[in-house]
């Protein structure tokens, strides 16, 4: 089964009922550079082609027993949303590829370009600094957003690359009191969207989502989850979803304000892709609009890239702005 003729070229495949989806994930960085129904003018570049086979490896298989039996039964149930989504893909739509666009990676010796500005979509707003140091311009300046997106740097043992200037917070508490520093319940619309992407750690859901955790202290209340699902060129997972080590998902959680009414057409997704380079995650413009129209103006916090027509918050808001990440397409 192809994919729908009216959607973007970002999107591969969509079930009917809108539930599954594949992506690629550059392509829906470029038409973000764009506003809604143009067509993009630059290709972005990649680091790397797509991984042909899954990985394979070992690690702690000691955090599911440890995690809590919310957070266990969290798991088991993407676990299953996953691999139903997956058996749907090949038996219900026949659909075997593509999983991506081919893509234009970078030369291993690119021009120095950094003297030059960096590309400005349309209509495209931006707060260059951190939350602290930006937040007071924020909360004069910034109007009401009907979709909030946050990407946050989650605790995380593992050492960041040096070129993320989004440093981990030590602990979750530290992690709360950062977030909170955003003035969100004043900026976001009544029937506004909040959607946050969390890692796999098992505390992380409960932060947001328990009776005292950050939704709440925002006045807001779950609505639902997305997975992004990541997989090989060959369409496969790029871990097994068994395992217990590693997850082949990240989740984006949504919520809205508290009594405030849900979009109908806002449901849970499972969002197939290959993943690009590190620390990109897929823009959320065009999938978002079957909910919220094309004229949803959005906000993203902790963003790495700017959109079109839409404001974004953070000390690395230009990162993928830059000119060396882009290359003209030839009229």
């Amino acid at each position: 089964m192809e994919a729908n003729s009216h959607r973007s070229s970002s999107v591969l495949f969509e079930s009917p009922d809108k539930s599954l989806i594949v992506l690629d994930i550059p392509t829906s960085l470029e038409e973000s550079q764009v506003l809604p129904s143009q067509i993009p003018r630059r290709r972005i570049v990649s680091a790397t082609h797509p991984t042909l086979e899954p990985w394979h490896g070992g690690g702690d298989h000691s955090a599911f027993a440890t995690a809590s039996p919310s957070a266990q039964l969290s798991e088991l149930m993407t676990a299953e949303t996953v691999s139903n989504a997956l058996q749907d893909l090949a038996s219900t739509y026949s659909y075997s590829g593509p999983f991506h666009r081919d893509r234009l990676v970078q030369p291993q010796q690119p021009p120095s370009v950094s003297a030059l500005p960096p590309l400005i979509p349309d209509k495209a707003e931006f707060l260059d600094g951190s939350i602290e140091a930006m937040r007071d311009t924020f909360h004069m300046s910034a109007p009401k957003f009907d979709l909030v997106v946050l990407d946050p740097p989650w605790p995380n043992r593992s050492a960041r690359r040096k070129t993320d200037k989004y440093a981990t917070v030590s602990n979750l508490k530290e992690m709360r009191n950062l977030l909170l520093h955003i003035p969100l319940a004043s900026h976001l619309a009544p029937d506004g969207l909040v959607a946050v992407w969390v890692t796999n750690k098992h505390s992380i859901h409960d932060f947001l989502t328990s009776p005292t955790g950050l939704f709440a202290a925002w006045g807001l209340e779950f609505v639902t989850e997305w997975t992004w699902l990541k997989v090989a060129a060959s369409g496969e997972p790029l871990y097994d979803i068994e395992s217990t080590w590693r997850k082949p998902w990240e989740k984006l959680i949504v919520a809205k304000r508290i009594g405030s009414k849900k979009p109908d057409a806002l449901e849970s997704k499972v969002i197939v892709a290959t993943p690009d380079v590190h620390s990109r995650k897929p823009n959320l413009r065009g999938l978002f609009q079957d909910a919220m129209g094309k004229e949803c103006l959005g906000l993203e916090i902790f963003a790495r890239n700017l959109t079109a027509g839409w404001w974004a918050w953070g000390n690395e808001v230009l990162r993928f702005q830059q000119p060396e990440h882009w290359q003209d397409i030839e009229p």
